[in-house]
């Protein structure tokens, strides 16, 4: 009678089971944010309030400083399988006394666009000055002058003579 009750409610036992030890391995901590968007977060005219609408979070830490700048972290971590597969994002974010920002200080998995590079000039670059050639040094096809008159660029500190 016993083995009749358990039989039809075996795999939905075995099913529960493995999804809560499935969950048991899992652990998130911070805040997932939108790292592809950093782009529109510009020097000089984002402010922290502005950022954190653009990442789609609020950092998990603000660190003030006396002299009214903060530096503002965002990080999202994620585990599966305890230590086995894992998933780890940091940014961090400087903001003037103004509470403009400033720069990205640090960055972990989170792609940084390049800053703005200064204009491409179309100019030729200066002419090359030519510089004497460098004394005392040693041919590619000889670096020990050995084969040739001239002294070796270096001195030797230790000599041994061999047998002939």
């Amino acid at each position: 009678m016993l083995a009749a009750l358990i039989r039809p409610r075996f795999p939905a036992c075995i099913l529960a089971l493995v999804l809560c030890l499935g969950l048991a391995a899992c652990s998130t901590s911070g805040q997932s944010f939108h790292a592809m968007d950093l782009g529109q977060i510009k020097p000089g005219q984002t402010t922290l309030e502005q950022a954190s609408r653009i990442l789609g979070a609020e950092p998990v830490n603000v660190y003030s400083r006396l002299d009214g700048s903060a530096l503002a972290v965002w990080a999202h971590k994620a585990s599966l399988l305890t230590d086995a597969i894992y998933f780890r994002r940091e940014l961090w974010l400087a903001f003037g006394p103004d509470g403009k920002f400033i720069r990205v200080v640090n960055s972990t998995n989170v792609p940084v666009p390049a800053p703005a590079s200064a204009p491409v000039s179309t100019q030729s670059p200066p002419a090359a000055v030519s510089a004497a050639p460098p004394q005392n040094v040693p041919d590619k096809a000889d670096p020990l002058g050995t084969l040739s008159n001239t002294p070796p660029a270096y001195e030797p500190a230790v000599t041994y003579s061999l047998p002939q």
